[in-house]
């Protein structure tokens, strides 16, 4: 349940709105729901979509009958999952001209121009795109 909750949230959470601050790693995040709220998810949520938004308003629909330990921990799991794919979002717009500049091969691939942005020097990279590739944990 865990592993595939965890692959599962990772897969639907891909876009949202830019971010500020360190954020927890999605696995870190799907840990911390699996371990507090797996039981009550299977008890109250089965049938429902793995993805964030509709598994967060399971729960919350059915914040009666869930564990408090799962009450207490869930929105903040799902703020981390949102916090980290908003700064991925993120590092994509504040290293616009980097990708550019040091990775045009890779235009319109996301995954490569990370892989090509994180193989370049640090020192190349601009400050806010270097800041911006470490809050959404590919660094």
């Amino acid at each position: 349940m865990v592993r595939a909750l965890s692959l599962a949230l990772f897969v639907a959470v891909v876009a949202a709105s830019p971010a500020a601050a360190e954020t927890m790693s999605f696995e870190n995040a799907t840990t911390i729901l699996a371990e507090s709220c797996g039981k009550d998810i299977e008890a109250n949520c089965l049938g429902v979509s793995l993805d964030a938004p509709r598994l967060k308003e399971c729960l919350s629909r059915n914040q009666d009958s869930i564990s408090a330990q799962c009450r207490a921990n869930y929105i903040s799991a799902f703020d981390a999952i949102q916090k980290r794919t908003a700064a991925r979002y993120a590092a994509m717009k504040a290293c616009e001209r980097d990708k550019g500049k040091l990775c045009a091969d890779a235009a319109g691939k996301p995954g490569e121009t990370i892989a090509c942005l994180l193989k370049a020097p640090t020192k190349s990279l601009g400050w806010g795109c270097n800041q911006a590739l470490t809050q959404a944990g590919y660094r």
